[in-house]
């Protein structure tokens, strides 16, 4: 079940392509399944990052697991570097939030993860 949430003052291009591109590279790199992936994309009126309001961002990560530091590093370096390329946003213009949560927080089908897992 993990979640990528991007937030930014600036669109891309292709919406829909672009979210496409981030499901496939997410997957790869916190290591499940694209099938289980949920990404979202919303652009906000304002975003200030270190009191300036030049174009930045604000990624969110949640698992159940697969949350730690080696994949986290390599997960921020893909999708910031999908962030640059289209949106043309530097990494250093906003953080990625990590967050790992119990399977018994997650709902899916009428119950939560941590029944699915048993």
């Amino acid at each position: 079940m993990p979640i990528l949430e991007v937030t930014s003052q600036k669109s891309p291009k292709d919406l829909k392509t672009f979210a496409k591109r981030l499901s496939t590279v997410f997957a790869e790199q916190i290591g499940k399944p694209e099938a289980y992936c949920l990404v979202t994309f919303t652009k906000v009126d304002e975003l200030l990052f270190a009191g300036s309001n030049e174009d930045g961002y604000l990624i969110r990560v949640g698992s159940i697991g697969h949350i730690e530091e080696e994949r986290n590093i390599n997960l921020t370096k893909a999708i910031t570097a999908e962030i640059k390329a289209e949106l043309g946003i530097e990494n250093n213009r906003g953080y990625v939030l990590f967050t790992d949560y119990p399977a018994a927080n997650i709902g899916f089908q009428g119950t939560v993860f941590s029944t699915i897992l048993k």
